[in-house]
């Protein structure tokens, strides 16, 4: 949701990222009978709060925030290297020894939310960056939600090609669990350079999630095409963190 504009900070002449994001009106048609109507605003509102939480090497990070009344502005760190889908397309499928590099600033990355009981919800290719030092930042923390292993969560949401099975069969979840799926698959496209899952027809590429089955290459190396028991089906086992 939104627009992204290259901004320079006219004080120190560093670059930032500028997320622009409408304000809303409260919709009436989500009216409680007990409370008033609820504002379209609560998700970016929350990921802005869940955002001033964060501080991490491999998470974006928030720089200031200023309220419009028309728009929300969420000045964030400007990252030069681009989408890491962007680097795949132009390089191809990463080398391994490459691909473990940037799984483990993953691993951290998500590691550091969950310990800090928060759950991204949307980790995709789309939603990494890669840095001039050759270092991963997760953005987009829109469908990011606070969470608690005592109760689960039922808001379905994410990209199709990266939502874990009980997303798509509207099953609810506790949060981690559909990072670590999430985070399968982007291991899978790092490697072979296409995602696991894929069809023309969408049940069918539904029943290919829920089933969990991954075909691996022949010319991946035994290490990473094995998988662990530990971890879901989608995630190599020499990237399963100790």
């Amino acid at each position: 949701m939104g627009k992204v504009k290259l901004a320079i900070d006219l004080t120190t002449g560093e670059k930032v990222a500028v997320k622009i994001m409408p304000r809303q009106e409260p919709d009436s048609s989500l009216r409680t009978a007990t409370g008033p109507p609820e504002h379209k605003d609560v998700r970016i509102l929350r990921e802005i709060a869940i955002m001033k939480l964060l501080s991490h090497p491999y998470i974006v990070s928030l720089k200031d925030v200023i309220v419009h009344p028309s728009h929300y502005y969420v000045v964030l760190e400007y990252v030069s290297g681009g989408q890491m889908l962007d680097y795949i397309i132009s390089h191809g499928r990463l080398k391994e020894k490459h691909a473990r590099k940037f799984a483990r600033q993953i691993v951290s990355a998500l590691d550091y939310c969950h310990r800090n009981s928060i759950v991204h919800r949307d980790l995709k290719i789309e939603n990494i960056l890669i840095s001039s030092s050759a270092t991963i930042k997760i953005i987009d923390f829109g469908l990011s939600n606070l969470y608690s292993p005592r109760c689960q969560l039922s808001t379905f949401c994410g990209s199709l090609y990266f939502a874990a099975p009980e997303l798509l069969s509207a099953k609810a979840y506790t949060g981690p669990e559909v990072d670590i799926w999430s985070f399968g698959i982007v291991l899978y496209v790092l490697v072979c350079g296409k995602v696991p899952f894929d069809d023309q027809s969408m049940p069918a590429l539904h029943a290919k999630i829920k089933r969990g089955h991954v075909e691996y290459p022949t010319w991946l190396s035994h290490e990473s095409n094995g998988t662990s028991n530990s971890s879901r089906p989608s995630t190599p086992s020499c990237f399963t963190p100790n």
